[in-house]
């Protein structure tokens, strides 16, 4: 008697396994202990078996691997998934200009209303594109009707409407026709029926906390063929609609970044009028919807946060998963400051597109978080402070060892500088290390002998001629302090040291070659130098904490800027006490390449 054989190695999936292990056990039953699988009509039915057992093999696979987010590979699975998360795929996003817009009425009215939705056009190459207003902006009479740092945004105003029926589930949901909508701009009302022509505007929710049965809310949700669903509320938390109810909404739909860079806008009219339309800031932000690989990896942790914001993650993943446009940002406590401000949560937030948010993005982040904060906290957005480096180096390289000339090997140390910046600096936390400056210079070519370098911190002032000028500089940095002299008085002549602090020149009294320097004491000064000795033309502009790393300029006046000095602005040195420079709270440490002086020194060895 054949003994039988009832077990099977389901580790293998591939029809030939399968197969062979069906054969297997066929031939370890009594039964069909004696037949020839191979030759006869048993074969076909074994590749039928084993067939049926792969293709389900296969599919069950298939099932298993789209219930997990990190393995999923269809569209509608990653946002069911995301669904349980509560987490809502990004859009696409519209591209943001800022525009002054000056309405030249025919009449001189007292003011003038600019409505919401007021359309622009900008052509970039045979496209043009669709910008308009997203709120009502009132301008008054005052020499002209100018509407400053308006910001406008790109996409078609596209709407639609839905009628409720008794056909309608217990919580409604509404398909929205296009992909390419941009959530942030839905705006969703209720009419009791199409005749009715009063409405209730709803508001978007993100969670359940604080909603009752009256509440006017609606929800996003992601639909399975990648656009989105309007979900409203079921009677318990939010506003169950009824029989014939007209669901209207309206939307932008964006053309994700292909608007970006627009730079020239026009209109027919505003509000009935001619106007004239100047940039301010070319349009940037767009973008596509969000990609499978980038929810999978966001999703998990949008669900750690759960819309609140506790710690610092909390805050960077709520505003960097909102908008787009955020590079980096940097949270940190306000009783950090060196003025401790309790209950206050700084931001310090760089952009793609700008070194400095513009006043509406920023009030966009701030009422976004201020349900997210626990009650008595405050966020605070702050601009990021810029410190630039001003790198001197002198670099020796052997001739005699390579085919480079002088102004190749100087092209090429300026571009390792350049590099050295993009992989090591310019973001929040970052250090300067000299050190490491110094190696990856020599590393440039092999036929560098060596460099010294030499570093500076800079900011920029921007005084106006004949105009007293005051400001506050903090490089949060300590500042090196070379043989302290005593106080001059102005119109005396000391000995020429090297400053902790020293200005471009500029004209001071009619005077050409003036500039700010430190006097060793804590004290600014206006000099003149020669190559002994300064002259002193006003002892007192400001003043220097050289511990701090601060600068006050006081009364400060300039007649004009000197050729050399950037137009509209000075660069103001100090030396920093340490050669590491290290980043705090929002300073962001860089080196541009108009701060970067390389000179080449050739030798024969």
């Amino acid at each position: 008697m054949a003994t039988t054989n009832t077990e099977f190695s389901v580790a293998n999936l591939d029809f030939s396994t399968i197969k062979s292990n069906l054969i297997t056990f066929m031939q370890g039953q009594d039964v069909f202990a004696d037949y020839d699988f191979t030759g006869s009509n048993l074969n076909v039915l074994m590749d039928l078996l084993a067939y049926n057992t792969y293709y389900n093999g296969i599919y069950l696979n298939h099932v298993a691997t789209e219930m997990f987010l990190d393995s999923a590979q269809l569209r509608d699975s990653i946002y069911s998934i995301s669904k349980s998360l509560n987490y809502l795929p990004r859009s696409h996003r519209s591209s943001i200009a800022y525009v002054n817009i000056n309405v030249n009425p025919s009449s001189n009215p007292h003011q003038i209303t600019i409505p919401r939705l007021t359309k622009l056009t900008s052509t970039i190459g045979d496209n043009t594109y669709t910008f308009s207003t997203n709120s009502d902006i009132i301008v008054y009479s005052n020499n002209s009707y100018l509407a400053s740092n308006v910001a406008v945004y790109e996409g078609d105003i596209v709407q639609e409407a839905f009628l409720v029926t008794n056909t309608s589930p217990n919580t409604a949901q509404f398909y929205i026709n296009n992909s390419d909508v941009d959530v942030s701009s839905l705006a969703v009302k209720i009419r009791t029926s199409n005749t009715d022509s009063t409405n209730s505007e709803y508001t978007r929710a993100n969670s359940l906390f604080g909603l009752t049965a009256t509440s006017n809310v609606y929800f996003v949700e992601p639909s399975t063929n990648g656009s989105y669903n309007i979900v409203l509320g079921n009677g318990t938390f939010g506003r169950q609609p009824a029989n014939n109810n007209l669901l209207e909404i309206s939307y932008r739909r964006s053309n994700g970044e292909d608007p970006n860079g627009a730079n020239s806008f026009s209109a027919d009219s505003i509000a009935g009028h001619s106007a004239a339309i100047s940039l301010v800031t070319r349009a940037t932000g767009g973008s596509g919807s969000q990609n499978l690989d980038d929810i999978r990896f966001s999703a998990p942790r949008a669900l750690a946060v759960q819309e609140r914001a506790v710690t610092k993650e909390d805050y960077k993943t709520l505003v960097i998963n909102e908008f787009n446009d955020i590079s980096s940002l940097n949270v940190y406590d306000g009783a950090d400051e060196p003025v401790p401000q309790m209950g206050v949560v700084k931001l310090a937030i760089r952009s793609d597109s700008f070194d400095i948010l513009p006043t509406t993005l920023k009030t966009q982040i701030t009422n976004f978080l201020k349900d997210k904060t626990p009650i008595g906290i405050r966020t605070d957005i702050i601009d990021p402070t810029f410190i630039n480096i001003d790198v001197h180096t002198d670099v020796k390289y052997n001739r005699n060892a390579t085919d480079d000339n002088v102004a190749t090997i100087q092209t090429a140390v300026e571009t390792t500088i350049d590099t050295f910046n993009t992989d090591n600096l310019d973001d929040f936390f970052k250090t300067f290390r000299k050190s490491k400056l110094i190696e990856k210079i020599n590393e440039t070519k092999t036929s560098i002998l060596g460099c010294e370098v030499t570093v500076r911190m800079m900011k920029l002032i921007s005084p106006q001629a004949n105009i007293s000028f005051n400001d506050t500089l903090l490089y949060n940095q300590p500042f090196k302090r070379d043989n302290p002299v005593e106080p001059a008085s102005q119109g005396e002549f000391v000995s020429f040291t090297t400053p902790s602090v020293q200005s471009e020149t500029f004209v001071f009294q009619n005077i050409t070659g003036a500039s700010i320097r430190d006097n060793g004491s804590g004290s600014l000064q206006v000099v003149t130098a020669n190559l002994s000795s300064i002259e002193v033309l006003s002892s007192n502009v400001g003043t220097v904490d050289y511990d701090l790393g601060k600068i006050v300029v006081s009364n400060l006046i300039i007649n004009s800027y000197s050729s050399g000095a950037s137009s509209g602005t000075l660069k103001m040195f100090a030396r920093p006490l340490d050669q590491d420079i290290e980043g705090k709270r929002n300073d962001v440490i860089r080196i541009r390449t108009n701060e970067t002086n390389v000179t080449v020194i050739e030798l024969r060895e």
